[in-house]
């Protein structure tokens, strides 16, 4: 064959084929390198099982064996929970030969390293467990030994136990023995070893202080407190994290301190507050309001300068500023006293323009007492109202106490209580009252609608125009006014409608209605919800009337059907 033809066709048969030839010759390469590397590498170790494989150089088997003893016997002390000294050494020794045998090893053993780890841990739980004992004893010892003051001692011991449970902590032993929070509260401990002398030192002075307080030695107690005061800023700011460092008793120290800074100033009080209270009991006003003035004074002071003090008091400075005012209004008050008592005869005894003449001094003097003294304790609201209102009704007084003297009797056997003739009129009643809620209106109608304090107060008002007690009328009385029932009645019969005031016929005793037309309300004690309503009405009939009709009723009842007459005390 001719060989340039051979070799043409080589390499047209190369070119076909030379890819895959060269890809699987990669492949090949590639296998062999990773079983290369995975036969000479080293084994991998298992961490849950460590098998005891047999060593071909004698001596190391041999101290194998030894140390397979020695965790033998170990072992006996471990299962009999006695971990005494030599089971300690046992331990130690075989962890010595251990590490032995680990050195004369060409390369290292895994199994090997990790049944060292396990003994080191195995002999530091067990050391751990020892000393977890004569920790707590020194703790006790340490602790008996501050408490009675050999604080150096003390510290020893204290110190002591931390090192050991540092060592604990900071070993292989298992987590049950170690006690972080120990070494922490340790440490703490020995840090206020040093604050105590400073803590007795702070609760001696403490003491004195006390003592000097119950004994009022006030500037002894001062200093004592002063001093204790210094030793616990000391024991705050340098030991701020023991338990001897205490804000809160910083700040009552301070108060005390306040206190008795301020003990003089509070004296002063006390004895200005006494003479103004003599001032006052023997009316010497003038002399009363200048003690209550200082006082007053004096008490603000302390109030503003010593805030922390036992002697800053809000109570007592409105104590005395009501003593100040009712001394400074006492002369006011008596002045309107005696004026509202003149004005008050002078309409007993219808003397209404001399009594007209009184008020607007009288009114003057009142607003005075509300305006600049409404503290004391002469000021009377009740008379201020009083006069208030006879202000607002001077232009009626006469008129309105010429309409009921006119229609006033005396009630049989009593002439010092005079009652109406007849039911308040609504013409009176509006007139006293401002308003009128009747529902049969008329000016000489009797008012109706009216409930029990509303007709109270009608009396109330209407015994200051005419300066004379005037209430509702007793069961007794309007029995007594009722007598023997004659005069006429005005009832069902009648057409069943209420009638005017003063025109109907009278009975014996000349009063009408007392029977029928209006129910009326009768006196009854402030502190009960329920009244009696006498008398009956237009709303019954003559046989319901043959008798004198009660019934009790809410106060606060209303009703068409319903007026009153009144009473007043007239003394002859």
């Amino acid at each position: 064959m001719n060989p340039n033809r051979l070799v043409y066709k080589i390499f047209h048969l190369w070119h076909a084929i030379g890819g895959w030839v060269l890809g699987a010759t990669g492949l090949l390469m590639l296998g062999f390198l990773w079983y290369f590397l995975a036969t000479t590498g080293p084994s991998p170790v298992n961490d849950s099982v460590t098998p005891e494989m047999p060593f071909d150089d004698p001596r190391l088997a041999k101290m194998a064996a030894e140390i397979e003893n020695l965790e033998k016997q170990y072992q006996v002390f471990a299962t009999a929970g006695t971990i005494t000294d030599d089971a300690i050494a046992i331990m130690e020794s075989a962890m010595e030969k251990q590490r032995a045998m680990m050195r004369v090893q060409v390369k290292p053993d895994y199994a090997q390293q990790d049944k060292l780890a396990r003994m080191e841990k195995q002999l530091d739980s067990a050391r751990a467990g020892r000393l977890a004992g004569r920790v707590e004893r020194l703790v006790a010892d340490g602790e008996e030994a501050q408490a009675a003051g050999r604080l150096p001692e003390a510290k020893t011991f204290l110190e002591e136990a931390l090192k050991i449970q540092r060592e604990i902590n900071g070993g292989t032993a298992d987590s049950k023995f170690k006690n972080y929070v120990r070494e922490s509260s340790l440490d703490q401990a020995i840090v206020s070893l040093a604050a105590y002398p400073l803590h007795l030192e702070k609760e001696a002075a403490l003491r004195k202080a006390t003592t000097a307080m119950a004994e009022q030695r006030w500037s002894d107690a001062l200093i004592a407190y002063t001093s204790a005061r210094d030793v616990l800023e000391l024991l705050n700011r340098d030991f701020k994290r023991t338990r001897y460092a205490d804000t809160a008793s910083l700040s009552q120290i301070g108060g005390e301190i306040e206190s008795l800074n301020a003990a003089g100033l509070a004296t002063q009080v006390s004895d200005q507050e006494k003479a103004g209270d003599l001032a006052d009991a023997s009316a010497d006003f003038e002399g009363s309001a200048k003690a209550f003035t200082q006082a007053h004074s004096v008490q603000s002071r302390i109030n503003a300068e010593f805030p922390r003090s036992r002697f800053v008091s809000s109570a007592r400075l409105d104590s005395l500023d009501v003593k100040l005012q009712s001394a400074r209004s006492a002369p006011v008050a008596q002045k309107l006293e005696k004026l509202e008592l003149a004005i008050r005869e002078d309409l007993r005894r219808r003397r209404v323009v001399a009594a007209d003449q009184k008020l607007p001094q009288a009114t003057e003097l009142s607003a005075k007492m509300g305006t600049e003294f409404p503290r004391s304790r002469f000021g009377d609201g009740a008379l201020r109202i009083r006069l208030s209102f006879l202000a607002l009704k001077r232009t009626e007084l006469r008129k309105i106490q010429d309409n009921v003297y006119e229609r006033l009797l005396a009630i049989p056997g009593a002439d010092e209580r005079l009652m109406l003739v007849g039911e308040v009129p609504q013409a009176l009643y509006n007139v006293v009252m401002n308003t009128n809620p009747s529902r049969n209106p008329g000016r000489i109608m009797p008012v109706d609608s009216v409930n029990w304090n509303d007709a109270s107060e009608f009396c109330t008002r209407l015994g200051w125009m005419l300066g004379l007690k005037v209430r509702l009328p007793t069961l007794d009385e309007y029995r007594v006014a009722v007598g023997n029932g004659e005069g006429e009645t005005r009832n069902s019969a009648n057409g069943g409608r209420p009638g005017a005031t003063d025109t109907a016929r009278p009975n014996d005793n000349g009063f009408r209605d007392l029977l029928g037309n209006l129910g009326e309300w009768l006196d009854a004690p402030e502190n009960t919800d329920k009244a009696a309503v006498a008398g009956g009405s237009y709303l019954d009939n003559p046989d319901a009337l043959a008798k004198l009709p009660v019934e009790s009723r809410s106060k606060v009842d209303r009703t068409r059907h319903v007026g009153f007459r009144f009473v007043v005390e007239s003394p002859r």
